[in-house]
């Protein structure tokens, strides 16, 4: 996988404490010690989201643990130690939410998405047909 995947997607271990981005780390730095060129790889994982409207309401896993149930504090809290641990995408849904999606999106894009800004990329390699 280190000599030939463009990138890799995985489970992102459990969401509700420190341990499972720390585990999550542990994978993503063994992984990146195998690229050969020691070039850009992106890691990407997920998480399956129920994003209540209190702020502060920890983080919980729900429906066995294939769904966290948190605030936005939670989910920022998330996401800086996912960034921590080498995460370059995350993708987060929002489907099994209780709340309207046009709130939950609204919410993300207020107070979320600012804090972990897009950074430039690399330029697109040359195409020869």
């Amino acid at each position: 996988m280190g000599q030939h995947a463009d990138g890799w997607l995985t489970y992102p271990e459990a969401t509700h404490n420190a341990a499972g981005p720390t585990r999550l780390a542990a994978k993503i730095q063994a992984w990146r010690r195998l690229i050969p060129d020691g070039g850009f790889r992106p890691h990407v994982t997920n998480e399956w989201l129920d994003l209540v409207d209190d702020p502060n309401h920890p983080r919980t896993p729900i429906n066995g643990g294939y769904t966290l149930k948190t605030g936005r504090n939670g989910l920022i809290d998330l996401l800086g130690q996912w960034q921590q641990a080498g995460v370059n995408h995350a993708a987060l849904g929002i489907q099994f939410s209780q709340r309207p999606a046009a709130e939950v999106l609204q919410e993300l894009a207020e107070y979320v998405l600012p804090l972990f800004p897009s950074h430039a990329g690399p330029l697109p390699a040359q195409v020869r047909w």
